[in-house]
């Protein structure tokens, strides 16, 4: 459902999210090699969302990312939107054209009434599931992991 970038995109800005603080950044080369990403493909995916406003990144020896926007105010759906577009939230499942109109000018694909409320319930979550929601659900569980 998801591209391999939008995967890797995915990946790192948790990392991020779990490794970074106000006063520490997280190295694009430790990145890659914790998440085994291509370097230079990661710094691209990256520096999308710095463009975006989501990330900061500083260069040089002590640089890297870390969230200049609230983690808990990017959605999974922003991220996968900035990635990959909206295609997985609007295309027909067994085609490429949009599987929302129902004028016979553009009939319905054959999966259009099953797969409607599945959508819906996959952009809902989407929307809903936030990086900080993530990045704590994730540290909660490997701090749990540790004590046992």
């Amino acid at each position: 459902m998801l591209s391999n970038t939008c995967k890797y995109a995915l990946r790192s800005i948790i990392y991020i999210g779990i490794k970074s603080t106000p006063e520490r950044l997280v190295n694009v080369r430790t990145i890659a090699t914790e998440l085994k990403v291509p370097m230079q493909f990661l710094s691209k995916i990256l520096q999308v969302f710095v463009r975006k406003g989501i990330l900061t990144s500083v260069k040089g020896p002590a640089g890297g990312f870390r969230f200049s926007k609230d983690p808990f105010k990017v959605t999974l759906f922003e991220v996968v939107e900035i990635v990959d577009g909206t295609d997985l939230f609007e295309s027909c499942i067994v085609g490429t054209r949009p599987c929302n109109s129902v004028d016979e000018a553009h009939k319905k694909c054959p999966v259009h009434d099953e797969y409607s409320s599945i959508r819906q319930e996959i952009v809902s979550f989407f929307k809903k599931e936030t990086i900080g929601s993530i990045v704590n659900n994730f540290e909660s569980k490997e701090k749990l992991f540790l004590e046992l």
